[in-house]
């Protein structure tokens, strides 16, 4: 957790009297252990145990990317916990939809027999396992008829992301069961939305719930 945006939600929670709390998931950052020896399943168990053990009152939850799928998660498992939700270029269902729906037959063939594929996208490469995959099968969200969270959402996203289509948060914005939901669309930003300009747009986001009933 020391990228840009990171490091920027930290001074500025900091700087305001915020506490929080922010960390990797296993296999990812600073934390120990193999991204291919973890699930989707695995890293919404890290999220669980820092709201269950870490937090007391209610929750505003920041996820960016695959964290907007892992936030969405957390929420249906403590939706008493949670007073609002802020997704960055969120990526549900990024396993199936952006991942196996994207390989060739014989990709596919290869996850099969090996169980492992190697994965190249535009920004990284990952070693990609048949268990991620399945896994993901049962944590999709975006095929459900209706996503039964009810507090506050706001999804922050880039036109023009590259790696998630920003439609993505259009998709939750009807799912989800809130009224309370909007999406902003940032044209200038990439998918980290790391930009100077975007960070200052989810400062102003989280201001929105700092103050009042929500917050306290």
């Amino acid at each position: 957790m020391d990228g840009t945006k990171a490091t920027a939600v930290y001074k500025f929670c900091q700087e305001n009297d915020i506490a929080l709390v922010l960390f990797d998931y296993f296999g990812h950052g600073n934390s120990s252990g193999d991204f291919a020896d973890y699930t989707i399943s695995d890293w919404q168990k890290n999220c669980a145990k820092v709201i269950s053990e870490l937090t007391s009152n209610k929750q505003i939850i920041i996820g960016s990317s695959m964290g907007g799928w892992l936030m969405l998660l957390t929420a249906l498992q403590f939706p008493e916990k949670i007073a609002a939700l802020i997704g960055i270029s969120s990526a549900p269902d990024f396993t199936e939809d952006l991942i196996f729906k994207q390989l060739s037959g014989k990709q596919k063939e290869e996850l099969g027999s090996k169980g492992v594929i190697d994965f190249t996208s535009e920004h990284c490469a990952y070693k990609i396992t048949k268990n991620l995959i399945e896994d993901g099968r049962k944590n999709l969200l975006l095929n459900r008829e209706a996503i039964d969270i009810n507090c506050p959402v706001r999804l922050l996203h880039s036109i023009n992301d590259k790696d998630v289509p920003y439609q993505t948060s259009l998709n939750l914005a009807e799912k989800i069961k809130s009224t309370d939901v909007e999406v902003h669309l940032i044209k200038s930003a990439e998918h980290n939305m790391s930009d100077n300009h975007s960070l200052k747009i989810l400062f102003k986001t989280i201001r929105e719930f700092l103050p009042g009933e929500i917050y306290n």
